[in-house]
Parts: C-alpha cells; structure tokens; sequence
C-alpha cells in the first residue's frame, strides 16, 4: 500500500494541536467555580479528544496499520470505535481542519470534497461481514458525520493547474451522491478491485531482478518463440511495426513491465495493445452496441491556434450504415515512469537470457521503480488540461487505460454512473498463466470506473500543503547560510 509520509505528518500535527486543547480546556474547567461553565469548557475538552481519536484512525487508514504515536500520553478516554467500511475518519479529517481554520490563520487545510461516501481502491482483502446492528450503527455514524462535514465545509475545491504542487495521499474513490446506502455501497461494481484468479501463479522462483517482460516475454521463457522475439527485437503487441520502439528504434528498450513489490507493472504504453482488449473496452463506453467503429493509432490533436495538444494514443471511429463517420472517442494510455535505472538490468541480461534469467540484480544501486507521482505531475494532470480540455469542449468522450497499480494512488476521484460519465477509468492488471510450455503474462481488466471531466481534474491536481510552520523553521536557517 502506497503511504505518504507527509500526508501523515500533517494528521500527527493535527492530533497535536488537538491535545494541546483539550489539556488547556481542561485547566480551565479546574479553575472555574460556575458548574455550567464548567460542563461547557470539559464538553469541549470531550469534542477535542474525539477529534484527536478520529485524526489517530485517519493516521491508521493512510498507513495501513497501527500508527506509532510519539507524543506524549493522553489522559485516559473512553476507547475509540474500530476502523469500518465507511468513511468516518477522512470525513471527520475534513470537519477536523475546516475547524482549526476558525481557531487559527496559521493553521493550513487540506481541501474538503463534500461526499459521503468512500470506496478504498486498495482493499483487495475480504472484509468482515457486519451484522445487521452493526451495519444500522454505521449508518447512523456516517449521518453524523455528514452532517456535521456539511455545516463546516465548503464546495468541491476548485481546479487548480499547480502540478508541481501535487503530492500522493491514500487512494480513495468517492460517491457523488449521498443517498447511497451501506448496503449499496457493498454490491456497486466499483467497490472492489477483483484480485487475480488464485489458481493461476508461477511456479518458478520469485526473481530477484526487476524484469517483469522483455520484447514480450518472461525473462525465464527460453521457447523458441520467445529467443526469436528476443534476436529480432520484435514487439508482440500490435506496435505501429513490427519491431519495439521504446525510447529509441535502433537500439530499443525492450522492458514491456517492471517487477514491484514481487508484481508487474505496465511501463510501456504499447504493452496496454495486446489482443485490443482497450479498444472493445472503449466501444461499449463511447458508443452504443452494434455500432460499427474501427481504431487509428497516434492522431495527432492541435488548439485553436493550431499548436499541438499532443498525440492521442488510440482514436475510435464509429460509422452509421452508409459508412459516414458518425461519432468518435478518445484513449489514453497512462504508464508510469520508472525511478532508478532499467536499462543497466536489461543490457546485462540481453547478453546471455539463458545464463542471466535468474540472475540477482537487488545488491545493485539505483534499482528501477515505478515512480507515480512524477508521471501523475508530468504526464497524466497535463494531458488531462491540454488534450482532455479540448475534448471535453467538443463533449466527446475520453477513456483512460492504466495499470491497477497505477491508479491506486490516484487521489480522491469522484465516481459516478456511466449514463453521466465523461471518463472511463480502465484499469488492468497482468495476470499470470503458466502451461507445460510456457510462462506469461496476459492483459486482464480488474475494473473500470467512471468520472466526470472537471471533478477528476480538480481531484488530481490538487495541492496537499505541509503544516505551515515546518515551512518557517525552515526559514532561519536559510537566511543564516
């Protein structure tokens, strides 16, 4: 699970300042003789300690486990409630800095999306099933909580175009309409990402290089059919020609997918081409059924100033019965880029494949990974303001293809029905499949959500500032330099 560190500063500095209210209330109710005033001043302590319990759960969402609490030990208050299903802790989060913006000017807010309901994209494991009690409680947490994040936050933040500004915190799709139930909430095709079939896995040793595919292949694949792809630097997935053109034509790239976490994930844009599955995913998104329609590859979109927007990757055509174009759509295909160096791996083991498919590359330093947010700053929020812009303006749809990985860490996108959609989020994974002869990867779609044009833009292009005055202890130092 992907964790942002900042992310959990700023809620750690939050229960903080909490605390040190709470502490402070509490003296005063000591001091005061009135026993009205009294009850007032320790219910406020009680509202601190709540808020400081709902920013410690917040902690334990984003890290995906038990939070280490460094600060000093409260007083003793009755346990929190266990984390569910439903978004209590990031709804409490935002009322919780919408707050602290009323008690002080120095105090920086996260932006408040004003949604109920939270879907986590990245709890694959099985939940345990609530009892009918405890599904009732829930519910009536969540009014609550809406209820109060209503009086106290304001609108769906506005566009911002900063990309430089954006950062990654925990992945969470959200509902747009708040009369959507529990049990609703449960069944929508959206909820979950399905992990991949069990019965299907390697049975050769976890590699400890981070070659997921070359030209196609495992790198522990010596078929014929594999070697012959290898010798030619032929691609397998429908490229413009026939042979691999990653970063350079002469002397290409052949890495389809980088290992992670013991996972693939897609690096190479044309990898998303296999069998076109993204295209007849697309079609039933942009067209009705039965329409006819064929595809076009790199079309290039210019403004009205005839400047280019840039190339869209796959542009599907569709045409009435005489054969006039009738309607078109557009896919984009998202990758991340790769942090460390690939290319030192790939050359070595280009050398010898057969000598070199087990070899050991994690001693070695600069290790490639996927780097998420550098392509979300770089590649997909500038795509989505220049080519999706354009596209939006002529109401046409657009759909994205993405590795599942990839768009876990997405942030806050607002989901809605497909009759309402202007997106399509496709998101795929590489499944595993191993035969007598061979061991592959095959191209599966784990899910697809759908979003509205300008709510997604603004989701990924928000700022998530650091707590203020980490900024200006900064400052001193500086200027003594």
């Amino acid at each position: 699970m992907f964790i942002n560190k900042d992310l959990l500063d700023f809620f750690a500095s939050m229960a903080e300042i909490k605390k040190q209210k709470r502490d402070v209330f509490n003296t005063l109710a000591a001091d005061v003789e009135d026993p009205d005033i009294r009850e007032r001043l320790l219910q406020i302590s009680r509202n601190e300690q709540k808020h400081v319990e709902q920013l410690m759960q917040s902690m334990e969402l984003v890290n995906g486990g038990p939070y280490h609490d460094y600060s000093a030990p409260a007083q003793p208050q009755k346990p929190s409630l266990p984390l569910q299903l439903h978004p209590v802790d990031e709804e409490a989060a935002n009322h919780d800095s919408q707050a602290d913006a009323n008690d002080s000017a120095s105090q920086t807010l996260l932006p408040s999306i004003n949604v109920s309901d939270e879907i986590p994209f990245n709890k694959i494991e099985s939940e345990a099933v609530l009892t009918e009690t405890e599904t009732i409680a829930e519910a009536e947490t969540v009014n609550e909580e809406v209820s109060m994040d209503s009086e106290h936050s304001d609108s769906t933040p506005k566009t911002s175009f900063d990309t430089e500004s954006i950062q990654n915190p925990q992945v969470a799709l959200v509902y747009q309409n708040r009369n959507h139930s529990i049990q609703e909430q449960h069944h929508d095709p959206v909820s979950h990402l399905q992990p991949p079939s069990p019965q299907i896995i390697f049975n050769m040793n976890t590699p400890k290089h981070p070659l997921a595919e070359v030209f196609g292949f495992t790198t522990s694949d010596l078929s014929s059919k594999a070697q012959r792809y290898r010798s030619n630097r032929h691609c397998p997935f429908n490229n413009r020609v026939p042979n691999c053109t990653n970063e350079h034509p002469k002397n290409p790239l052949g890495v389809c997918s980088i290992l992670h976490e013991n996972k693939p994930v897609i690096t190479c844009p044309v990898r998303f081409r296999e069998e076109w599955l993204i295209t007849d995913d697309a079609a039933s998104f942009f067209f009705k059924e039965g329409v006819r329609w064929s595809s076009l590859t790199e079309v290039q979109l210019t403004d009205a100033y005839g400047k280019s927007a840039g190339n869209i990757d796959v542009v599907l055509v569709a045409y009435d019965e005489a054969g006039k174009m009738v309607d078109f759509g557009a896919i984009d295909i998202q990758t991340p880029f790769i942090s460390g160096d690939v290319r030192d791996p790939f050359d070595f083991y280009m050398k010898d494949p057969k000598a070199n498919s087990l070899m050991d590359w994690s001693a070695q330093s600069n290790y490639p990974q996927p780097d998420y947010v550098s392509a979300t700053r770089q590649s997909l929020v500038p795509q989505l303001i220049f080519k999706g812009s354009i596209l939006n303006s002529w109401k046409k749809k657009m759909a994205v293809a993405i590795d599942r990985s990839y768009f876990e860490t997405l942030t806050n996108l607002v989901a809605v029905e497909k009759e309402e959609a202007e997106i399509a989020w496709f998101i795929y994974d590489l499944e595993p499949v191993t035969s007598v002869e061979k061991e592959h990867y095959e191209l599966r779609r784990a899910n697809v959500v759908y979003t509205k044009f300008q709510q997604t833009l603004a989701a990924l292009s928000a700022s998530y500032p650091d707590n203020i005055d980490h900024f200006m202890k900064l400052l001193p130092e500086l200027a003594d330099r």
